[in-house]
Order: C-alpha cells, then sequence, then structure tokens
C-alpha cells in the first residue's frame, strides 16, 4: 500500500498565510506545498520571516511538504539558493521543488542542478525535480537521463505537465516509477488546452495512483496544484452563459477553483484506495491498526474516520494521520458518510451493538474479537448481518497462519481419519497485577465480561473449533481471582466431548511466567504436535484397527515421526486479514474471508459454555441455554466492582453509548 498525504499549492486560494492555512482546513489537506506568502515567492524571504511562518503553520497544526522554490528556471544567485535550504530547515520541508533550465547545454544544466542538489543533500533536504515545457526536463525520456545523471535528485510527477508536452502519462510513470518522490495533481484536456480537476482530462491520474498503492512504494505526497481558471466576471453572465463557461471549466473565485481542485483530489485517491475505513476505539487494537496502515500494509483502504470517547484518543489520532477525520462515538463516524465501512475496536460489550449499527447504516463491518460477551447478543448481530448485503467479517486473524491452516487441512481432508483427542496447553498469558490495574474496565464482568477465556483466548477458542469441529458437551472450572486481584477468571481448565466419543482438554492461565502454548489433536491415524512455531507429524496404520488385530498386548504400530514444512507468513496477520475484507467489499466474494463475521458465535459458544459450567458446577450441552446464560451474567454484573464505566447499560437489546 502507499500512504497518501495531502497537500496542496495554498498560494492558488489566497495570497496570505492565513487565507491559506484557511483553504487547507476547510478540505482536509494537511500541509501546504510553499510557494508563495504575500506576494513573496517562498525563494526570497529571509530566515526571520521563515520562522515566524513555521510558528504560525504549527499553531494552525499545518505542514510544510515541501518548498514551490522559482530555480532552475533562469540563471540564479547560489547564495540565494543557501538561504532557501537553510529555511526550507527551518520550516522542516524535506524537499525543495526545482528545475533543469530554460537555456544553455546539458552540461551546463546538468552541472547546475546537480550543484543545488548536492548542496541541499548535504543539509537534509532533497531537491526535486519537476517536469515542464521548456526546459530541459521536459519529456520523461529526458528526466530519467536528468535524474540517473544526478543521484541525489529527486521527481516531482506531473500529470497535466507531460500531457502539455504530448506525452502519454502512463508511459511517463512506467519509465520513471521507481524515481517517483511526490505527484502534483493536476490534470489536462488536450481539446481545450488547459489544466482541469484531477481525472477529469487525459492524465490517467486515479489509474497511475492506483498502481503506486499496489506497488507498496511507502508514503508519498499529493500536492495539489490546481492552475484552474478563474473569471472575475463570471457573476454578471445569464444562467445559460454561465453553464457553457462552466463547461470549460472556469471558475469564479480562486477559493472555488482551489474547492473543486481539492474535491477531485481526494475523490482520485479514493478512486484508487476505495474502500475507506473508520476505525471505532483507538485504544491498543485501533492504533495497532493505524501504525500497519502508517508501515503500507494494507491494499486499496484508506483510513478516513477515527471515533473515540476520550478527546486525548482523537488527538492522538490526527497526530498519527494528519487530516483523518474525528467523531466523538461511533453513530457520529456511521452517519459521517466518509466510510465504506467500520472496523470496530471497541471494549467487548459494544462489538454487536456497533455492528449492527453500522449494518443497518449500509456499512460494511469488520468486528475485532470477540464477536461479543454473550451469544445471545451475538446471535442478535449475526442476524443484522443475515439481513443486510453487506460484507460482515471477523478479526480471527489467526486463521491466516499457515501452520493452523496446515493442521486443518491435515483434519478436516480425512486422511488420518477422525478425531480421537484434542488437548491444548496454552498458558503462555501470562500478566502482572499491573496490566489488570491499567484499566478500571479491565477484568471486571461489568467492563470485559470476564478474564482469560474472553480477553486472551477468543483466537484459540476460533481455532480450536474451526481444526477439529465443536463440541457437543462441556465441563469446565474457572477460577476467579486464583492468581491476581481481580473478580473474573485467570485459570481455566476444560474438558469437552464431541458427538463421535472424541474428548478435549483446553488449560489456560494468565498466572504462569513459564507457560508454553502446545496443541496436540490425535487422530485414528496420525498425531499432530504444533509447538514454538513447528507441527510435528507422526503417522501410523488406523489405532483402533490397531487395538482390535494385534495378537501382542504391549506392540506399538509402526511409526514415522517428521517435521511438517510450512510455509512462512509474508503478510502481517491483522493486515491480511483487512486485506481480504477489503478484497470480499469490491468483488462482492465473501469466499476471500478468513473469518466471515458470523462464524465468531462459535468459538464464543465454548466460552460461554466454559464459564456456564463453573458457574453452575455440572456440565453443559451445546448449545448452550442462552437466557440461562444471560441471567446468571447478570449476577456476576450486578456484583461486579468496575471502577469504569465502559457503557451506559448492558441490556438485551445492545443499546451502546461508544
Amino acid at each position: 500500500m502507499a500512504r497518501f498525504l495531502f497537500s496542496a499549492f495554498a498560494d492558488e486560494a489566497a495570497p496570505d498565510l492565513a487565507g491559506q492555512i484557511a483553504a487547507c482546513k476547510r478540505h482536509g489537506i494537511a500541509a501546504i506545498e510553499l510557494r508563495g506568502v504575500d506576494g513573496e515567492n517562498i525563494s526570497d524571504i529571509s530566515i526571520e520571516t521563515a520562522n515566524s511562518i513555521k510558528a504560525r503553520l504549527d499553531d494552525a497544526g499545518i505542514a510544510v511538504s515541501s518548498i514551490g522554490s522559482k530555480y532552475g528556471k533562469e540563471a540564479f544567485d547560489f547564495e540565494a539558493f543557501k538561504n532557501t535550504v537553510a529555511v526550507a530547515k527551518i520550516l522542516e520541508a524535506a524537499y525543495i521543488r526545482m528545475f533543469s533550465f530554460y537555456e544553455g547545454s546539458q552540461e551546463e544544466r546538468f552541472a547546475a542542478v546537480r550543484a543545488m542538489a548536492e548542496y541541499a543533500k548535504s543539509h537534509g533536504v532533497i531537491c526535486c525535480h519537476e517536469n515542464e515545457k521548456g526546459i530541459y526536463g521536459d519529456t520523461p525520456e529526458r528526466c530519467l537521463e536528468l535524474l540517473q545523471a544526478v543521484p541525489e535528485l529527486g521527481c516531482v510527477f506531473d500529470f497535466a505537465n507531460f500531457m502539455e508536452c504530448g506525452c502519454d502519462t502512463m508511459e511517463a510513470y512506467q519509465l520513471l516509477k521507481s524515481h517517483i518522490t511526490y505527484f502534483h495533481i493536476k490534470d489536462y484536456c488536450p481539446d481545450w488546452k488547459a489544466v482541469v480537476p484531477a481525472n477529469w482530462g487525459g492524465g490517467r491520474l486515479a489509474e497511475i495512483l492506483a498502481d503506486y498503492d499496489k506497488s507498496n512504494l511507502g508514503t508519498v505526497w499529493l500536492s495539489m496544484e490546481p492552475h484552474l481558471k478563474v473569471f472575475d466576471g463570471l457573476g454578471g453572465f445569464d444562467e445559460e452563459t454561465k453553464q457553457k463557461l462552466a463547461n470549460q471549466e472556469l471558475y469564479a473565485t480562486q477559493e472555488e477553483s482551489f474547492a473543486k481542485a481539492a474535491e477531485q483530489m481526494m475523490a482520485t485517491a479514493a478512486l484508487a484506495q476505495p474502500v475507506a475505513i473508520g476505525i471505532v476505539g483507538y485504544g491498543n487494537m485501533g492504533t495497532a491498526h493505524m501504525q500497519m496502515h502508517l508501515e503500507g500494509a494494507h491494499k486499496n483502504i484508506r483510513i478516513a474516520a477515527v471515533a473515540d470517547i476520550k478527546p486525548e484518543r482523537l488527538a492522538a489520532a490526527q497526530k498519527d494521520l494528519p487530516g483523518v477525520a474525528v467523531y466523538n462515538n461511533a453513530k457520529e463516524l456511521i452517519d459521517g458518510g466518509l466510510c465504506t465501512a467500520v472496523l470496530i475496536c471497541t471494549p467487548h460489550y459494544d462489538h454487536p451493538g456497533i455492528a449492527i449499527a453500522a449494518l443497518k447504516a449500509g456499512l460494511h463491518v469488520m468486528t475485532e474479537k470477540p464477536a461479543g460477551v454473550y451469544t445471545k447478543q451475538v446471535r442478535a448481530m449475526n442476524e443484522a448481518a443475515e439481513g443486510s448485503d453487506k460484507i460482515f467479517a471477523i478479526m480471527y486473524n489467526q486463521r491466516t497462519n499457515p501452520l493452523y491452516q496446515t493442521m486443518r487441512a491435515l483434519v478436516q481432508g480425512g486422511e488420518y481419519g477422525q478425531l480421537r483427542r484434542v488437548t491444548w496447553l496454552i498458558c503462555d498469558w501470562y500478566r502482572t497485577q499491573a496490566y489488570y490495574n491499567s484499566g478500571g474496565w479491565r477484568a471486571t464482568w461489568a467492563g470485559e465480561g470476564g478474564g482469560v477465556l474472553i480477553n486472551q483466548c477468543p483466537h484459540n477458542f476460533d481455532l480450536w473449533q474451526w481444526i477439529c469441529g465443536m463440541p457437543c458437551n462441556v465441563r469446565a472450572s474457572c477460577h476467579e481471582g486464583k492468581w491476581h486481584n481481580i473478580e473474573v477468571e485467570d485459570d481455566v481448565t476444560i474438558y469437552a466431548e464431541y458427538p463421535n466419543g472424541a474428548t478435549g482438554v483446553f488449560i489456560t492461565t494468565t498466572g504462569e511466567p513459564a507457560g508454553a502454548n502446545r496443541l496436540e489433536i490425535t487422530l485414528d491415524k496420525a498425531k499432530l504436535i504444533s509447538e514454538n512455531g513447528k507441527l510435528i507429524v507422526t503417522e501410523f496404520e488406523s489405532t483402533q484397527n490397531h487395538l482390535d488385530t494385534c495378537p501382542e498386548g504391549f506392540a506399538m504400530p509402526a511409526m514415522k515421526t517428521y517435521e511438517m514444512d510450512i510455509p512462512p507468513q509474508t503478510e502481517k496477520q491483522h493486515a491480511q486479514s483487512l486485506n481480504a475484507f477489503a478484497q470480499a467489499i469490491l468483488t462482492g466474494d465473501r469466499a476471500l474471508l478468513f473469518a466471515k463475521g458470523e462464524e465468531g458465535i462459535r468459538g464464543l459458544s465454548v466460552s460461554n459454555a466454559a464459564h456456564l459450567s463453573s458457574w453452575l458446577g455440572r456440565s453443559v450441552a451445546l448449545p448452550i441455554d442462552e437466557d440461562l446464560f444471560w441471567a446468571e451474567l447478570q449476577k456476576k454484573i450486578a456484583a461486579s466492582q468496575t471502577k469504569e464505566t465502559v457503557v451506559e447499560t448492558v441490556t438485551a437489546d445492545m443499546t451502546s453509548t461508544f
């Protein structure tokens, strides 16, 4: 994925800095490519003025993406250029836009460009060459020649300028792709011989940016340079004449032309990254997803908005992704109209309520695990998804792990016969008391809905049933506050039975510092052992046949043990899951999902059964009595000592204030 950052030549909106800042803020643009301020070219300003501009931009929360210098068209004073490098450093601009001269021999032009690029690079700033008609670097071939001759030089790719020179932008892009530092966003209409808003001309901007996104070339500025025609007398014409002028892309004011250019830049980026996701909940998981986004792990995705009930988290989101829209709660984000889909990263009780609201509003939904706290709540969410045509997924990202995929294929494939026993010892969840003290909602029945089963183990419950199928009966002992000063379970042993007579044992705790994670699956003709990222397979003849027919009382069947080759995981699990979600949205193919949202109820059913068994002191059959579980959970919630209200009420109709 490419991370697109938005910038603009804001002097085309207003000559003064205050007007430029206001224009950028109106249109969600987080940075300015500074070219002119109060009628003075940025190349000519003093150090004192630069410091003043920097202070005002910092106060407004606006960055400087690049210095839009005038250098490289005609002869210039090199000392003045040195001043511009100093100005760039003050403004924290990584780049200086420049050109490759109207006149002079190739040797003279290259020498001047090299001198600027080398000097700037030595001071931590990159000179970036913009292609333009009339200079040496007008065509893509000549640009490439210059870039290869001056390796210190960056490349500004200007779509409209290439078209004005009669060049095909896609051919130019393919030639210069590996050299591009950032893009100038403006398009060109050959019929009118005029610049037009992005993706309205022949520049193929959306197509090229989509390719850049798929090529995973990293963070890049999209710097809008409107260059649209402004006709001050437009207001005096009748409506018919106005329409004709509008068809030629003439605008009445600079503000109007800037607004149209900004609108089309955003729309073009949206075509390149078509799935607009809103993150609901900007805590640990919300910020983790954002970090993966910033690292370029997502495809076809842009994060358009963040919602959280805590203002400090919204401020953090805007710092992490300048220009992202923020909302005070999930409802505001859902109603905001900026998102194609939501990614729910809130406390557990809120997952179903937010998912239902989003689905009803026509948004696609990906929820973090667990699906919810109790199956009655989740069943209502599944019913809402069933009545919607939107994609509904759950972040069971460990299903992307090739090791677990291999184990599932071996168990479900039938080659080794039926399941006989599954044992999962998963005690590597060690948590100190400080962890539980870090949030008033943690490890409480009212705030979190459980302990190690609902917090740490949802992935394991999902993998257990995904690989081995659903058990039919559960007997569990869930020790509440055994190792920590908490009201929920931190040490659990579950015994499960399957319809075919197979059994399972699941042991977990957060109080074991040297805990292991070992999954053993015994089939009729093989044993699979997963531990420390390895899969050990032991093959033998049918156990039941050997038991029934072997004449020797202590004889063992012949065995072959080996470590199975597991392909490496090449993508981060969460990103791979979210990318599949985006692709399912774009194609409508739910088979692309690693975990459909409706499947979240399965692992939760086992977890609920374990809790209910422990509370009642007896075995519990699956599916569980959901009303009984709900009633028993209410007793726990009523006695909860939570110090922080996460949801206003936890009720059967799943109302939420998040």
